[in-house]
């Protein structure tokens, strides 16, 4: 088997279990289950796995933090504390498929960012997708009828996970110019998301000095948020990483659109998802926008290099 085959396959096995993601933490909304708690803990587990990870291959270190504390505080702030707390709310409101429809708007937010922040015009191709994502998001937003079980909360799920689009795509615009050059390089990519998940886990866990409900106490409750901190948080990144060193930028932006398809799938099966066509529509516009946007990135952005957490 190939170098390029093998990095198909951790390819795969790392998207699966972010289709995961979304109906886990779904299940464990409807169970009332605190999702403060979950958002908390999970990065906790996955910082956990990846420092297990660093010691077996001898490769664990303090000069990566040292020379990039700052960004890695930053980071931690504004994509991983931020957008993980939006992200476990959403989903008290929302389908975990459509939480992942709605934070595949990243790429589209980092086209903003850069416009405002760096001034830099987007190209007609660009804006093309931009006005594509808009329709889905507005297909959407005008599709609550199309969702009937989830009742007053669906407005409020929509503007939570618009926010979570937003704040993952300041992760993704920040984290661009810090994995520069570290995109062949995955042991320095592992130690980077290990300094960046044990910040945002540090300065989150005030949260357990204020927490409220009920906590994981079943065995399947146990079971997925586990599942959500061990695989989403710590080995799909491992997974993940090995793979680009195998397949191009191009190739892993196009694959990670399987995400949704994923969730999509696992909710159907296992939380008696009902497809419509408010959901196919409007998740096939923003699924085109971000492919678009992935495919023919500006030479100074690099997208998806780092997807969902």
């Amino acid at each position: 088997m190939t170098h390029k085959s093998k990095s198909l396959i951790f390819a795969f096995l790392a998207l699966f279990s972010w289709g995961i993601h979304g109906p886990a933490g779904r299940y464990l909304a409807v169970q009332d289950v605190n999702m403060y708690f979950v958002a908390v803990s999970r990065f906790w587990i996955g910082t956990f796995v990846f420092f297990l990870f660093l010691i077996a291959k001898k490769d664990f270190g303090f000069s990566l933090f040292k020379s990039k504390w700052r960004e890695i505080i930053k980071i931690s702030i504004i994509g991983i504390c931020l957008n993980s707390i939006l992200y476990h709310l959403t989903l008290k409101y929302l389908h975990g498929t459509l939480v992942m429809i709605l934070e595949n708007l990243a790429p589209v937010f980092v086209l903003l960012i850069v416009y405002f922040k760096d001034k830099i015009i987007p190209g007609k191709n660009q804006v093309i997708s931009l006005v594509i994502a808009m329709l889905g998001l507005i297909t959407i937003v005008l599709g609550k009828s199309s969702f009937p079980e989830l009742g007053d909360g669906y407005t409020i799920g929509i503007i939570l996970g618009v926010l979570t689009g937003i704040t993952f795509g300041a992760y993704v615009y920040l984290s661009s110019g810090l994995m520069k050059g570290l995109s062949k390089e995955p042991m320095q990519v592992i130690q980077l998301l290990f300094w960046i998940f044990l910040s945002a886990s540090i300065m989150m866990s005030p949260i357990y000095l204020f927490l409220e409900g009920k906590l994981p106490t079943s065995k399947t409750e146990i079971f997925w948020f586990l599942e959500m901190g061990i695989f989403q948080s710590g080995l799909a990144y491992l997974f993940w990483n090995f793979a680009l060193t195998g397949i191009s930028a191009n190739t892993a932006s196009i694959l990670f659109t399987f995400t949704v398809l994923f969730t999509t799938v696992n909710e159907v099966l296992f939380l008696n998802l009902r497809v419509n066509p408010t959901l196919i529509l409007g998740g096939l516009l923003i699924t085109i926008a971000g492919y678009l946007l992935s495919k023919r990135p500006h030479k100074k952005l690099i997208l998806k290099k780092i997807p969902q957490i």
